[in-house]
C-alpha cells in the first residue's frame, strides 16, 4: 500500500516539522517535507491528518503482556492478542519479556515466542527479553523467589538454544556467584546484558561493565535506594554514560520530580522509555496473576497483596506525555526516548526509530491527548481509531 500522512505536525523525532508530509511507498518512507512543497505520487492514498501529530512508531524493551494476556502463557494465541493490543497503542517494535519460571516451563517459552518471531517476520515482536532468571531473591520484586535460578553457563546455554539466538536482553544480577561467567558468555553472543533486581556495589557495577553489561532495567526499582556513604547500581547509572537506563514513566514507579531529575542527568539520549507492562495493562480493576502469584489492579497501579508494584499498566504513548506534562520533557525529547533509543540498544536506527527518506514506515499519529490514532508497521495501516 502507498500513502501519504498529510498536514499534521511531524516529530522526526529531532524536530518539529508543522503542516509536513510524510510519503510511504512499499513499506518505506519515500518523501517528507511541508505540504505545500511535497507532490504525492498519483497512486498514494492521501490521509489527511491536521490538529494530529506524526512520530515513529514507538518500541518497547519491556513488554510482558496487556489486554489480559501475558508472553509467558501457553499459548500462541495470547502472543498474537498481546500483538493487537500493543499496535492500537502505537508499538512497532516489541521484546517479549519473560520472567523466571522452572527451567522446564522458560524453556518451553522461549521456544514458543522464537517459533512465532521466526514464523511472523513481519510482526512487531522482534525478540525476547528474559527478566532473570538470575536475579537476587533479596530484591525479587514481583518475581516469584520459588523460581529464580543460580547462575551457569550451561543453563544460560539451554536458554540461548530454546531461544534460537532471539534473547536480545537480559536482565541480570551481577553479584550473584557464577554471574559474571553467565555475563561474559551472553555478551560474546551479543546478547544486551541489563542489570536489575541487584544489589551490585558501585564496584561490582563497574566490573560488570567491563564485561559487557551496558544497560539498567528499570532504574530505581528493585534496586537499593542512593546511599551517599555505600553507593551502587543508582549512582553507577548516573555517572556512567555507556549505561542506558530504562525509566517506568507512568508516575507511580518514579516520582515525576525524579524523572525530570533523570532527563537533566543522563539526557535524553540515555533514558529509554519502558511499559513493563503486564497481562493488567489495557483492563478494568481487578484481579490478575503474574509469576503464579496473585495481583490487583486499583486504578493504574497493579501490586501483590503486599503492596509491591508489579510490573505496570502503562502504554508507551502514555509515558510520552507524563514526560512532556509531568517531567519537563520537549515533545522530540519524549518522542525519541520512546521510539529511537531503543532501536539504538536493537542496533535498529538505520532502519527504525527516525522519521527520514529510506527509513521503514513504521509510524504513530497521535491526537492532543496523546490518544494512538492510527499505527503503520512496514507501511500497512495495522490499526486505525474509529
Amino acid at each position: 500500500m502507498n500513502i501519504a500522512l498529510s498536514g499534521g505536525k511531524v516529530i522526526t523525532p529531532f524536530r518539529v516539522l508543522n503542516d509536513g508530509i510524510v510519503v510511504i511507498e512499499n513499506g518505506k518512507i519515500t518523501n517528507l517535507g511541508k505540504t505545500s512543497e511535497i507532490k504525492v505520487p498519483k497512486d498514494c492514498k492521501i490521509y489527511d491528518i491536521k490538529g494530529k501529530t506524526v512520530c515513529p512508531g514507538f518500541v518497547d524493551l519491556l513488554d510482558h503482556g496487556g489486554a489480559g494476556y501475558g508472553f509467558a502463557d501457553d499459548s500462541v494465541e495470547s502472543i498474537e492478542k498481546i500483538s493487537k493490543y500493543l499496535l492500537e497503542h502505537g508499538l512497532t517494535t516489541v521484546l517479549a519479556s519473560l520472567y523466571a519460571k522452572p527451567e522446564k516451563l522458560l524453556l518451553k517459552d522461549l521456544r514458543r515466542i522464537s517459533d512465532y518471531i521466526i514464523g511472523h517476520p513481519d510482526s512487531n515482536i522482534r525478540g525476547i527479553h528474559v527478566e532473570g532468571p538470575y536475579l537476587n531473591k533479596k530484591l525479587k520484586g514481583a518475581m516469584n523467589g520459588n523460581y529464580l535460578w543460580k547462575p551457569s553457563v550451561e543453563s544460560w546455554n539451554k536458554m540461548w538454544e530454546a531461544s534460537r539466538g532471539l534473547i536480545r536482553i537480559m536482565t541480570i544480577a551481577p553479584e550473584l556467584p557464577g554471574a559474571m561467567d553467565v555475563i561474559r558468555a551472553a555478551a560474546k553472543q551479543g546478547v544486551i546484558l541489563s542489570i536489575g533486581h541487584s544489589m551490585a556495589t558501585y564496584d561490582e557495577l563497574e566490573n560488570a561493565i567491563d564485561n559487557g553489561v551496558a544497560h539498567v532495567t528499570h532504574m530505581f526499582n528493585a534496586m537499593e535506594p542512593f546511599h551517599h556513604r555505600h553507593p551502587g547500581i543508582i549512582l553507577g547509572a548516573l555517572l556512567h554514560n555507556e549505561l542506558k537506563i530504562e525509566l517506568i514513566a507512568d508516575t507511580l514507579h518514579v516520582h515525576p520530580a525524579v524523572m525530570e531529575f533523570l532527563l537533566k542527568l543522563k539526557g535524553a539520549s540515555g533514558i529509554i522509555l519502558v511499559s513493563d507492562s503486564i497481562r493488567a495493562g489495557g483492563m478494568h480493576e481487578g484481579e490478575y496473576e503474574f509469576a503464579d502469584q496473585k495481583i490487583y489492579m486499583k486504578g493504574k497501579r497493579a501490586y501483590l497483596p503486599d503492596g509491591t508494584l508489579a510490573g505496570s499498566t502503562l502504554t508507551l504513548n502514555m509515558a510520552v506525555k507524563n514526560m512532556v506534562e509531568t517531567a519537563g520533557a520537549k515533545i522530540t525529547e519524549a518522542v525519541r526516548m520512546a521510539s529511537l533509543n531503543g532501536a539504538k540498544v536493537l542496533s535498529l536506527e538505520s532502519r527504525k526509530g527516525i522519521i527520514a527518506v529510506g527509513k521503514d514506515a513504521d509510524l504513530v499519529v497521535m491526537d492532543d491527548k496523546y490518544d494512538i490514532q492510527m499505527t503503520v508497521l512496514g507501511g500497512e495501516i495495522v490499526f486505525q481509531k474509529k
